[in-house]
């Protein structure tokens, strides 16, 4: 359930029919460059992409920093490895070029070229992947936030779909095609990568949360739910299981709720969440999973390090 306090931006400024209305930068316009289904598969979102003229599918993952396949579908697909190109300087031998982690530990991963890849319209010519032994069926991979976030990202839920624009001249105004009542809070100033980090409340203690649209249910690391007054002793009495993510490893899970989750000027009570076994190397304490996305409707704005909410959550308006 979400209580809903004061504005922070009003309808006037983030509901507009067309870039560059009242209350937006004259300045701005916004392309729309890619406009892709969004179908639930096996508790994942996954949206169709085209790799060599071949169909393939990925998870849409804006808590993956890098965009990468598996390595049947690296097989299936036909891509090279990338080599060591002496003139140019070496990038590595044999392909093999860093590793990649996320809850669960870290995995080896090389690089792979593709001729072309259509995301929904937006196309790209010897394209570079990375490629690691994950197995996330019936996906092929994970479409991640070094392609995510040189756009700004309209995730429109009620319509199953999710729409990318490429922002021109000066976007520093947060604006959106939503509906309101609309409402917003600061992302983090970025780190290493672009994954969207903002400053949240649970229980009145300031938590560092991520929207990750990889995962299909929200989670909160166990020291930070003890840390904000969760009182895991009553965790024998709740349902254990398990979570995944790019590590080999699973990660022991209990399911429990938070008595307040305050995003911004939302507020959610009794908020069900999957608590973690395990403590995350950067400084993102918890994960808001699909199970969050649903309730409101997400609008990613990179070009004003802004995330904008409209609640109850509608379909996207159709830019003019």
């Amino acid at each position: 359930m979400a209580t809903l306090r004061h504005l922070l931006i009003s309808a006037s400024v983030c509901s507009i029919q067309s870039w560059g209305a009242p209350g937006a930068s004259a300045a701005c316009q916004m392309q729309l460059v890619s406009h892709l289904p969004l179908s639930p598969l096996h508790g994942d979102m996954v949206v169709p992409i085209s790799i060599d003229d071949k169909p393939t599918q990925l998870i849409f993952d804006t808590g993956a920093a890098t965009t990468i396949l598996s390595l049947k579908a690296v097989q299936r697909l036909g891509l090279p490895h990338l080599r060591a190109d002496e003139a140019g300087g070496a990038l590595v031998t044999e392909g093999v070029l860093t590793s990649v982690g996320g809850i669960g530990g870290e995995r080896t991963a090389t690089a792979v070229t593709a001729r072309k890849v259509d995301i929904g319209g937006l196309k790209s010519r010897n394209f570079n992947f990375l490629a690691a032994n994950l197995d996330f069926p019936p996906a092929d991979g994970l479409l991640s936030v070094d392609i995510i976030s040189k756009y700004d990202v309209d995730l429109d839920f009620p319509e199953n779909q999710v729409i990318l624009y490429y922002p021109r001249g000066d976007c520093s105004a947060p604006a959106a095609f939503l509906n309101g009542p609309l409402y917003s809070v600061p992302l983090r100033p970025e780190g290493q990568d672009r994954r969207p980090r903002l400053n949240i409340t649970v229980n009145g203690q300031n938590v560092v949360a991520m929207i990750d649209t990889g995962a299909n249910f929200s989670a909160i690391f166990r020291h930070t739910a003890e840390r904000v007054g969760v009182h895991m002793e009553d965790a024998s009495a709740r349902q254990h299981g398990s979570g995944r993510g790019i590590g080999p490893q699973t990660v022991a899970s209990v399911r429990m709720k938070l008595d307040t989750v305050d995003v911004g000027d939302l507020e959610f009570t009794n908020m069900p969440v999957e608590v973690l076994d395990d403590r995350r190397g950067d400084e993102v304490e918890m994960l808001l999973g699909e199970e969050f996305q649903r309730r409101v409707h997400l609008w990613i704005s990179y070009s004003s390090h802004t995330l904008i909410m409209q609640y109850p959550p509608t379909a996207s308006k159709k830019p003019d």
